[in-house]
């Protein structure tokens, strides 16, 4: 897929860094708005403010939490100085915990700018009554700034010492009121619980001066695999599902109507297959609020391609009906059953009137024309599995049963029958990947992730209740390494990754044969942490190094040279075999 590193080639090579509400972001943003354009979609440009950084916030964690270890053992204020150090120090472990959790914290305190997300969405028509799956994937378009903390010297150290950080700053109010409560210890004792809390309070001058360092003298990374790759491997899949500007609309939100009957409105309504003649006769007075309903006996099916014995009875309708370029013949009346409706009934072989009055040509009454190889079509369609049920499959690995089931409501639908009819011709005959495309999937590039994964959590605050039910999937850091799927993340408390989704990847990379690993990512928050922490059905796929992290993380050697163009295009692969069987 030349266009994959295309697109990497441009946003981290052309445009270059992109930093959160920087110009350069918004020069990315504008891109992806005119690849989706060009490739069918209606993009959508979300707005909001976010953080310009959060190395200040950091910075004033760790201050605040110093400050407060040292006050505790001033013997100022009758020795209630104390009581302000823990409160001091207990409110700052509290929000920098929550912070972490993508909740709350003093990150959305620092001077803001405009971010943007860019939102495509592909929507296939939906037959009334019928429930769309729903997946999202997800990739941030911004980069980051560089820092010490992730020099190749470090950076295999990242989850150790930002462990270290998190676990100081939570003691230290923990000790504090140790030396706060009226214990009955010794004064000495007391004295050395009051230099464990320096000890340990001490420990975050180092980040406090790396974060010092980045914010006044590193630069920003091109961020070809943080996250050029993501954005890249989510428009590959995008490629699937794309057609020219000048193509259907099926791209945009569209449900049936009740169809008039009349052959515009029929033919409006794309319930007539090409070639097809329609018929009109007037009804012999039919009884008030009938229609067609056909009664199946169980069908044996020989082999492809030859003859079919069924039967099947109908009753009266005589709306309009759907015709090939053949005529067919007054329906023959219907059948009298038998005792208990079993005996008495004739069967229809290959020499006997058919359905509809023709003598065993099942092709004519299916609707396909005479160069219509059922062998090919068969081997296209492969198995029952193939045939997507419309009920959701809560199911740990979301597996299950699909049947071919055509779903609706025939009861509601006056047209029930016609629209069932031509949406499985449509199954049979053309050549559309209906797993893959009949899924309503949507493209979120986010900005402002490097901040504080803004952009995935302003989204989920604007579309959240529309997409509860979704599969969302965060592609992030997929242009090096080995690919793996995340089970657990998050910088505060670790969110496991959906099981539905697990499972899914999992029956993915067997059947496909793509290889893809299991991996804890103890690093930093992706857009899938926030989604997580929402109770949203959520996964990570990102691709690691023999330590578990990201190769080039954040550092200046993240550049378009140093991607394995393989490496996305296998992601490319599994997300898109993902969709198509979930």
């Amino acid at each position: 897929m030349a266009e994959v590193m295309q697109h990497i080639a441009v946003l981290a090579d052309e445009i270059g860094p992109r930093p959160a509400t920087s110009e350069a972001e918004s020069r990315a943003a504008s891109y992806l708005e005119s690849v989706f354009s060009q490739s069918g979609l209606q993009p959508e440009v979300q707005e909001f403010e976010a953080p310009r950084t959060y190395g200040w916030a950091y910075i004033l964690y760790n201050f605040l939490t110093i400050l407060a270890a040292v006050g505790a053992g001033v013997p100022l204020l009758g020795g209630k100085l104390v009581w302000v150090a823990f409160i001091l120090a207990a409110a700052t472990a509290i929000i920098f915990r929550s912070d972490l959790n993508t909740r709350w914290g003093l990150t959305r305190l620092m001077p803001k700018g405009p971010s943007q997300n860019v939102i495509a969405r592909h929507i296939p028509r939906a037959r009334r009554g019928e429930r769309l799956k729903k997946i999202v994937i997800v990739a941030h378009y911004d980069s980051a700034r560089s820092s010490l903390a992730f020099s190749p010297g470090m950076a295999r150290q990242f989850p150790a010492t930002f462990a270290l950080m998190k676990w100081a700053t939570t003691l230290v109010p923990v000790l504090i009121l140790a030396l706060a409560l009226p214990l009955p210890i010794p004064v000495k004792i007391h004295t050395y619980v009051w230099y464990a809390t320096l000890v340990v309070a001490a420990y975050l001058i180092v980040p406090l001066l790396i974060n010092l360092h980045r914010e006044l003298a590193m630069p920003f990374v091109a961020g070809a695999n943080d996250n050029a790759s993501g954005v890249a491997a989510m428009l590959g899949v995008m490629s699937n599902f794309a057609e020219p500007q000048s193509g259907s609309s099926r791209f945009a939100t569209v449900e049936f109507a009740p169809v008039r009957r009349t052959q515009a409105a029929a033919v409006e309504a794309d319930v007539v297959p090409e070639g097809a003649v329609l018929s009109y006769t007037q009804s012999a007075e039919p009884p008030a609020r009938e229609r067609t309903l056909y009664e199946f006996e169980t069908i044996q099916f020989e082999a492809v391609g030859e003859a079919t014995s069924y039967e099947a009875e109908e009753l009266p309708y005589s709306d309009y009906e759907l015709l090939d370029s053949t005529p067919i013949a007054e329906a023959e009346p219907p059948r009298r059953r038998g005792l208990l409706g079993m005996l008495g009934r004739k069967k229809n072989g290959p020499g006997k009137d058919g359905p509809r009055g023709r003598s065993g040509d099942v092709k004519g009454w299916l609707g396909v024309d005479e160069g219509f190889n059922a062998r090919k079509a068969g081997r296209e369609i492969g198995s029952w599995d193939n045939f997507g049920s419309d009920e959701e499959d809560d199911s740990t690995d979301g597996f299950g049963w699909k049947g071919g089931q055509p779903g609706g409501d025939p009861l509601g639908d006056e047209e029930y029958a016609a629209h069932a009819a031509a949406r499985i011709r449509r199954h049979v005959t053309e050549r559309s990947d209906h797993d893959l495309t009949e899924k309503e999937v949507w493209f979120v590039a986010t900005g402002a992730e490097e901040v504080g994964t803004c952009g995935m959590q302003a989204f989920l605050g604007q579309y959240g209740n529309e997409l509860r039910d979704a599969l969302i999937i965060n592609l992030d850091n997929v242009g090096a390494g080995q690919l793996s799927w995340v089970t657990a993340e998050g910088m505060g408390r670790r969110y496991g990754a959906n099981q539905r989704l697990v499972g899914l990847v999992k029956r993915v990379s067997r059947e496909e044969q793509i290889l893809v690993k299991p991996r804890v990512y103890k690093g930093l928050s992706t857009d899938a942490s926030p989604a997580l922490a929402r109770g949203f059905k959520a996964m990570s796929i990102m691709a690691f190094d023999n330590a578990g992290l990201p190769l080039n993380w954040h550092w200046h050697t993240d550049t378009v040279d140093r991607v394995e163009s393989e490496v996305v295009n296998r992601c490319v692969e599994l997300v898109t075999a993902m969709i198509r069987k979930a």
